[in-house]
C-alpha cells in the first residue's frame, strides 16, 4: 500500500528515502548540569544560588520570626554570655592580646555577639585581617557569605584553603588569600575562613536555621490563617424569613443594615436569625503542636526554653537540657577556637614584620588560657561534689596504706582534678608534690 505523504516527506527527511543521505547529521550536546558550578568545587557543597538562597532564608527568618531570632539570641548568650576572655601566660603574647582585642577599631567585647550571630545564623563567618604597617596589628572585618563565588583549595589537600574569591558590584571578583597561601606575608589583607554545621567533604557550612526554614514557614503560615479566621467571627449576617409576598418590600427596607443598638419593632410574620462562622479552634492545636515539635527539633532546645511549659516539670525540664548544653558546650569549644586562631594568625602577622617576637609555640590550649561563661551552673555543683567524694574516699584508703607512696599521691591529685572538671598534666601535678616536698608544713599529717 503506498504510503501516505506525511510519510514520505518524514522518510524524504531523514534520509531514507531509497537509501540517498538526507540532510547532514546535526551533532548535539545536551547540557544536563544544574545551570550553576558549585561553589568550592566539592561533591557535597550546594551550588552558589542554592548558598545564596540558603542564606538570604536564613537572614530573613531571624529577621522576620520571632522564633528563628530566639534560638540564634539563645545560642549567643550561652556562647558569648556576660564575660569572655582569652590571655596568655607568654609575656609578648598577652601585650599582644591586650592591644589586638581593645583597640578601636576591633573592640572584640561588642563584636563577639555580632560574630556568633552570624556564625549561627550563615553557618560560616569570613573575617579579615587588615595589617597596619606601621606596628604590625591587625584589624578586623567581614564579607558575608553571599558574596564568597568562588574558594581555592591546595591541590593535594581539599582543607587548605588557599584562595577566596569575592563578588564585585562591577568587575572581575576580588581575590583575598589565606594565612596558608605562599604569598600572604606580603599580602595587606588576609581571610580566614570558620564553618560550622559543616558535611564531610564540603567546605561551606550551614545554618542552624537550615532544617527549620520549612517548619517555621509552615507555622508561620498557619498562625497567619488562623488569625484570619479569628477575624472572620467577628462578622455575621442576619437572616430575616417574611411571608413570599413582602420580600421586596422588605429587601429594600433592610437594604442599609440596622446600626447596632437600633430598635427594629416586627410583627409575628417576620421572623430573624443571625449566622456567625463556626471556627473548631481546639482542632488546630494539635497540628501547630507538631509542627512547633518540628521546629524544636531542629534547634535543640527544649519548649520551655522559648516559653512553652506544656506538661513538663522540674525532673523532666533538667532532662531535657542536658543534650542541649553539650551541643553548646561543642558549639563554644569551637567559637574558643576561632578567637585564638584569629589572634594567633593576627601575631603571626606581626611577627613578619619583625614587630613582635617570634613564639615557638604553637600548641593553643598551651598558648591561651579562655575565660568563658558556664553552659550550666548546675555542673559546677555536681562537680564539686564528686571532687569532694572522691577525695574523702582516697583519704580514707590512703590511711589503710601501711606507708607513703608518692604514685598514690599523684593518682589521688589526678583523679580529684579530673572529678572536679580541671584535668591537668602530669607535669603539674609532679611540680605539686615536689614543691610539697621542699616545703613541708609543720602541721601536716603524714598522708
Amino acid at each position: 500500500m503506498a504510503d501516505n505523504l506525511r510519510t514520505r516527506i518524514g522518510r524524504w527527511l531523514i534520509g531514507s528515502k531509497n537509501g540517498a543521505s538526507g540532510l547532514a547529521t546535526v551533532q548535539v550536546s545536551v547540557d544536563d548540569s544544574s545551570g550553576w558550578t558549585s561553589l568550592t568545587g566539592r561533591p557535597h557543597d550546594y551550588d552558589q544560588s542554592k548558598i545564596q538562597e540558603l542564606y538570604a532564608d536564613a537572614l530573613e527568618a531571624w529577621r522576620k520570626n520571632p522564633i528563628a531570632w530566639r534560638i540564634i539570641a539563645v545560642t549567643t548568650d550561652y556562647i558569648v554570655g556576660d564575660r569572655f576572655m582569652i590571655s596568655s601566660p607568654h609575656r609578648d603574647m598577652q601585650r599582644f592580646i591586650d592591644r589586638f582585642w581593645n583597640h578601636p577599631q576591633n573592640n572584640f567585647d561588642m563584636r563577639l555577639e555580632t560574630m556568633s550571630d552570624e556564625l549561627a545564623r550563615a553557618g560560616d563567618l569570613f573575617v579579615l585581617l587588615f595589617r597596619n604597617q606601621q606596628d604590625g596589628l591587625s584589624y578586623i572585618r567581614f564579607v558575608t557569605k553571599d558574596r564568597i563565588q568562588k574558594i581555592e583549595t591546595a591541590p593535594n589537600d581539599w582543607e587548605r584553603e588557599l584562595v577566596f574569591y569575592e563578588t564585585q558590584d562591577i568587575g572581575e571578583p576580588k581575590k583575598w588569600v589565606s594565612p596558608y597561601h605562599e604569598g600572604a606575608p606580603e599580602q595587606d589583607a588576609i581571610m580566614l575562613h570558620y564553618a560550622v554545621n559543616r558535611p564531610l567533604g564540603a567546605l561551606m557550612g550551614e545554618s542552624d536555621l537550615t532544617t527549620m526554614l520549612p517548619w517555621l514557614q509552615r507555622y508561620s503560615r498557619m498562625l497567619e490563617d488562623r488569625v484570619r479566621l479569628n477575624w472572620a467571627l467577628r462578622a455575621f449576617l442576619w437572616f430575616v424569613t417574611v411571608p413570599t409576598t413582602k420580600i421586596r418590600e422588605k429587601q429594600e427596607q433592610y437594604r442599609t443594615p440596622p446600626e447596632a443598638g437600633s430598635i427594629v419593632v416586627k410583627d409575628e410574620s417576620e421572623q430573624w436569625a443571625v449566622l456567625s462562622p463556626t471556627l473548631r479552634a481546639a482542632d488546630a492545636q494539635h497540628d501547630l503542636k507538631a509542627v512547633r515539635q518540628m521546629i524544636d527539633a531542629g534547634s535543640g532546645y527544649p519548649p520551655h526554653w522559648r516559653g512553652e511549659a506544656a506538661d513538663a516539670n522540674l525532673a523532666t525540664a533538667t532532662a531535657m537540657q542536658a543534650p542541649t548544653e553539650r551541643h553548646l558546650l561543642r558549639r563554644q569549644k569551637y567559637f574558643s577556637f576561632m578567637l585564638q586562631d584569629l589572634i594567633f594568625h593576627a601575631y603571626q602577622r606581626a611577627r613578619d614584620l619583625g614587630k613582635v617576637r617570634r613564639v615557638s609555640e604553637t600548641d593553643y590550649e598551651k598558648l591561651f588560657s579562655l575565660t568563658a561563661p558556664d553552659i550550666s551552673r548546675s555542673d559546677n555543683e555536681a562537680l564539686a561534689r564528686a571532687s569532694k567524694d572522691i577525695a574523702t574516699a582516697l583519704v580514707s584508703l590512703a590511711g589503710q596504706l601501711s606507708g607513703k607512696s608518692e604514685t598514690f599521691s599523684k593518682l589521688m591529685l589526678r583523679l580529684v582534678y579530673l572529678f572536679a572538671g580541671e584535668p591537668q598534666s602530669d607535669a603539674t601535678l609532679q611540680e605539686i608534690l615536689d614543691q610539697v616536698r621542699e616545703n613541708p608544713s609543720p602541721e601536716a599529717k603524714p598522708a
